[in-house]
């Protein structure tokens, strides 16, 4: 009898040591306080997939932060767009990774655009053998995660932030958009064109919350649960704009800065209770 319950319960800590393991293992969003612009990841286990890089001068931060994530691998690194404080780190993350895809848009672009690191970086990946570009409809699947590439359709200009990827992000039951540094113009059109889920997790908001972000129709369908801003304290450009904060604040049941609260984390594990998971 003894042995039985001795072998029941050995059975039971191996399941419940399964269950945690695969509770460790959930998919996790990571949006690293980089001060003035935006770097977050998407993790599983000891890999990662980088959206964005922050600008060069936080390269050695956001590595460092990578680490303490326990993140040894980069699944892939994908730029939303080439403006310094989204792709300026591109050259210091290429070197520690320098086997890892990288995924842009290929927007193209005047020889003679500026600031010039939008020209060294553009340069950089057109000469990078593990460049790949994406497009409208494109889909990234990375074990139990779907990235669907929901921008740009097509380019009309030389206007970066028009062209900025936009990404739709699901885990299991988890749902997570992530709007680069795309306008409230793109964001409608995508809501014309049926491409958004509705009632979301997660909403990392367009251009740090400028005034040009968060039109009230798309989060009115949208409705995150939280909606995340990567956005640096007392800043010149004053973002985040009032009103986009009142619309935020109005659509979402939670809204949460980097630059108040610093490094956002959330664990995208199915069917638990969403909730910020950051020490």
């Amino acid at each position: 009898m003894w042995a039985v319950e001795s072998d029941s319960m050995r059975l039971l800590a191996l399941l419940l040591c399964l269950l945690s393991a695969s509770v460790l293992q959930a998919a996790s969003l990571v949006v690293v306080d980089v001060g003035e612009g935006q770097a977050l990841f998407l993790q599983q286990g000891e890999e990662a997939l980088l959206i964005d890089t922050g600008h060069a001068g936080q390269a050695s931060h956001l590595l460092q932060r990578l680490r303490a994530h326990g993140v040894s691998r980069l699944h892939a690194l994908v730029l939303t767009h080439l403006h310094p404080d989204h792709a300026s780190g591109y050259f210091r993350l290429r070197e520690a990774f320098p086997e890892a895809p990288v995924m842009e848009s290929g927007h193209p672009l005047p020889e003679a655009v500026s600031p010039d690191m939008v020209r060294w970086v553009r340069d950089g990946l057109q000469r990078d053998p593990h460049r790949r570009l994406l497009k409208q409809g494109d889909v990234l699947s990375w074990g139990e995660l779907r990235i669907e590439v929901l921008w740009p359709q097509g380019f009309a200009n030389n206007n970066l932030n028009l062209h900025s990827l936009v990404l739709q992000v699901t885990a299991g039951d988890r749902r997570v958009v992530i709007m680069g540094d795309a306008p409230s113009t793109v964001g409608r059109r995508l809501l014309n064109q049926d491409r958004f889920v509705s009632d979301i997790d997660i909403l990392v908001v367009g251009h740090h919350g400028a005034a040009d972000s968060g039109d009230e129709a798309v989060l009115r369908h949208l409705r995150p649960r939280y909606s995340l801003i990567s956005v640096n304290a007392d800043n010149i450009r004053g973002y985040p704009s009032a009103q986009t904060l009142q619309r935020l604040h109005k659509y979402s049941d939670t809204v949460l800065r980097t630059d108040i609260e610093g490094e956002l984390c959330f664990s995208l594990a199915p069917q638990t209770r969403l909730r910020m998971t950051c020490p």
